[in-house]
């Protein structure tokens, strides 16, 4: 089809809805009623042949007939004109969401400085941090178009996406500070002890495992945790041992004002790099261009230097 014959206002809803992948929040963008922007919705789907938009589980995401259309949509837009005035506004006029995927941590460190950067720069910006599951699921989530960036070890990826290492990670072994063990670790003595395992760290989680399973060795896994978040009161309160990687490792708070013990493992445990990933659909989006480069900036700033 040829995207020029079509009325400007349900390019400009269709751009909208693909990079919000929601309606009610493509409409707000647009300066549309939710009923007007689901009828304009309902006539792109007539034109294209296709629902656009999908069940995704937990959350809507794009068609692979909406994907597709993702770059020609926004070259017709450019062609004719439209969206010049944001560009010649510059990023600090224009109004867009920005969605963002990383663990709790390096989140809990950046999302702070990452708004007050963006406050300054581009203050009609917002930005929406998406619950966290693993490597893979954020790979799998940004060649989909449900987020824009994603900060994480690489999974195997598909697709045009750009990965740039932001953060080389050095893993610890992780324990109160009078643990039986603290003193000296040695292999013997990790393998004894039950281990803290965050389910959401998959790359780390299965190198180590093919590492131990090569010797013939494994883990006894006593707690399993979804996020960064809950393994210092755990860690504190027992004989769990952890393997982190040391920017995850939670500082010293007044509920626990002791800091953990970090120690070097007692096998070879490579470290990891953390990439920032954006997808080849987002080259001509002035605004998630902007906050991939402020986020990088905050990421070394406030996570590579602990």
């Amino acid at each position: 089809m040829n995207l020029a014959s079509v009325d400007p206002k349900l390019l400009f809803l269709l751009n909208a809805v693909f990079d919000e992948v929601h309606l009610a929040r493509a409409a707000a963008r647009v300066g549309l009623p939710l009923p007007a922007a689901a009828s304009a919705l309902e006539r792109c789907r007539q034109l294209f042949q296709d629902p656009l938009l999908e069940d995704g589980g937990q959350a809507m995401r794009l068609t692979s007939a909406a994907q597709a259309l993702r770059q020609p949509l926004r070259l017709a837009l450019a062609a004719a004109g439209h969206g010049r005035p944001e560009r010649e506004a510059g990023v600090a006029g224009i109004a867009q969401r920005v969605r963002l995927l990383m663990a709790d941590y390096p989140a809990q460190a950046v999302a702070q400085p990452l708004y007050a950067e963006l406050a300054a720069s581009a203050p009609r910006l917002d930005l929406e941090f998406q619950p966290w599951r693993s490597n893979a699921d954020a790979a799998l989530r940004l060649e989909r178009g449900e987020v824009d960036l994603v900060i994480g070890s690489p999974a195997p990826l598909h697709g045009p996406i750009y990965s740039r290492e932001v953060l080389q990670e050095r893993c610890v072994a992780v324990m109160r500070h009078d643990h039986p063990a603290a003193q000296q670790l040695t292999l013997q003595k990790w393998l004894a002890y039950p281990q803290l395992r965050v389910s959401s760290h998959d790359t780390l989680n299965r190198m180590l495992d093919e590492q131990l399973a090569a010797q013939g060795l494994a883990l006894r896994i006593g707690v399993s945790v979804p996020n960064f978040l809950m393994a210092a009161p755990l860690l504190q309160a027992s004989d769990l041992i952890a393997l982190m990687p040391m920017h995850c490792v939670p500082a010293a708070t007044a509920a626990h004002p002791v800091p953990l013990g970090c120690l070097r493992p007692p096998l070879p445990v490579a470290g990891l790099s953390l990439h920032l990933l954006r997808h080849q659909r987002s080259d001509d989006d002035i605004a998630v261009v902007h906050v991939a480069q402020a986020l990088e900036r905050v990421v070394r700033r406030h996570v590579a230097g602990r």
